[in-house]
């Protein structure tokens, strides 16, 4: 850790703990890591190899996921269960001497079947059911630095984002090199962010230190209406495109409980908030996807763009109840109550992208590879309650069939950035200071299976 870095630390430290009477400090919360990156998650055997590019290609039950139009070329029952294997999660550069950070944890599976002519005998239109986990974030962070003797500081949380779907969609085959496809989408988007943030200068006559803790949970359940289309142009040329609307509230839920302490020669402040029923609220933006795809014998290639809409600032926590606040400092206990100041988040317009492509060395046996950006949607001047990571990801691997059966494995990696600033200089009065780069990298285990009935 450079000594920039750490005196940044320090310094915001310091302010939080000699400016423990202001109401500024009274809701300095430890930052979650809670990364809400929209394409990081793709399933499927070829599909996730190939970086998710797949909307001008999509097939069988994957399709579900990537463009509903695609399985309309489904002849017969296709059963898709991708278990999608492990990956391992490390986080560097947060400005601590110790941290340790990261996850060891299995993918998010998706679940796809579309009915084939033997159940329901319709020459051109098919049907389909999947369950999608299409976001997902764990994330551990145990950090701690002793800039001088008698000061220290540390920070731990733990956090997770995911959002489950599960999907209802119909292809229709309006042509042989024309189709189109639609889904009903359900998604329900769940948050949940534990930490502590705590520091502590000691000299020969005083001590002072500070403790912050926060639980927040949240979640929320979407609708959304997706709408795909197919065009294969010429044998070797191939188009597609989708479009998924902004997410329709149906229900949220959420909590909150805060905790602080200030201790200094004076005396304490404590303050305690808690609402097990806070008002949590997420959007999802309007969402579209170009696709174009080459075929050329046993190669082929597909790139795909993806622009998300952004949101207006919103707010993502909101509540009536009180903080209450407990001042001992003028020498007898003072108990009062401030506002809630709420959190606030507004995503960012984007654009991202993957390429994917592969090389057929038999009927039965592939070779795939793909790569994909991943932009943060965080807008970080609105609200601290996400953290802002750019990624971009690699994977390769191979898929074959036997008979009914098909498989995938293979391997990824991926490498995020993003500013870390583990103690947020909001509302504390001094200037902000430069901060490390935080990096994550994960590394992953890919394997899928496919059975066609």
């Amino acid at each position: 850790m450079s000594r920039r870095s750490t005196a940044a630390c320090w310094a915001l430290l310091v302010a939080i703990v000699a400016a423990g009477g202001a109401w500024a400090q009274d809701f300095t919360v430890p930052p979650t890591m809670l990364i809400p990156n929209y394409d990081r998650v793709y399933p499927g055997l070829i599909e996730s190899l190939e970086g998710g590019a797949v909307v001008a290609r999509a097939r069988n039950a994957p399709a579900l996921f990537y463009n509903p139009a695609g399985i309309a070329l489904s002849d017969r029952t296709v059963l898709n269960a991708s278990a999608q294997g492990y990956q391992l999660t490390t986080l560097s550069g947060s400005g601590f001497e110790q941290s340790s950070g990261g996850a060891f944890e299995t993918l998010p599976s998706f679940v796809g079947l579309v009915l084939g002519r033997e159940v329901i005998d319709w020459e051109s239109v098919r049907i389909g059911f999947a369950v999608v986990h299409p976001v997902h974030s764990n994330l551990t962070v145990i950090a701690s630095t002793t800039p001088e003797v008698g000061q220290r500081a540390s920070y731990s949380v733990h956090s997770t984002f995911d959002t489950l779907t599960p999907t209802f969609s119909v292809g229709w085959a309006l042509a042989p090199s024309l189709r189109l496809g639609g889904s009903i989408e359900f998604p329900y988007t769940s948050l949940q962010s534990t930490g502590e943030l705590s520091g502590e200068i000691t000299d020969a006559t005083t001590s002072r230190s500070t403790l912050r803790t926060l639980a927040a949970t949240g979640s929320v359940l979407h609708l959304r209406g997706t709408f795909g289309v197919q065009w294969d142009v010429l044998k070797w040329f191939k188009l597609g495109a989708l479009v998924r609307t902004p997410g329709l509230k149906i229900k949220t839920s959420g909590s909150t409980q805060y905790e602080a302490l200030t201790v200094s020669a004076a005396g304490t402040r404590q303050v305690f908030f808690q609402d097990p029923d806070i008002d949590f609220q997420y959007k999802l933006p309007l969402e579209a996807i170009l696709g174009v795809a080459f075929e050329f014998g046993p190669f082929g290639i597909e790139i795909d763009l993806k622009w998300h809409d952004g949101t207006d600032a919103y707010p993502l926590y909101a509540s009536t109840k009180t903080l209450r606040v407990v001042d001992t400092t003028t020498g007898t206990p003072v108990i009062s109550e401030a506002a809630y100041p709420g959190v606030s988040y507004r995503a960012r317009q984007l654009w991202n992208g993957s390429v994917g492509a592969h090389f057929a060395l038999s009927e039965t046996f592939v070779i795939s590879a793909g790569s994909y950006l991943d932009y943060s949607p965080v807008d970080p001047a609105v609200g601290k309650a996400f953290r802002k990571v750019d990624v971009v990801g690699f994977r390769a691997g191979v898929s074959f069939r036997i008979d009914k059966l098909s498989a995938s494995v293979g391997g990824g990696w991926e490498h995020g950035t993003g500013n870390d600033n583990l103690f947020p200089p909001s509302g504390l009065p001094i200037p902000e200071q430069p901060s490390s780069e935080l990096t994550l990298n994960t590394f992953t285990l890919l394997f899928s299976i496919s059975f066609k009935f």
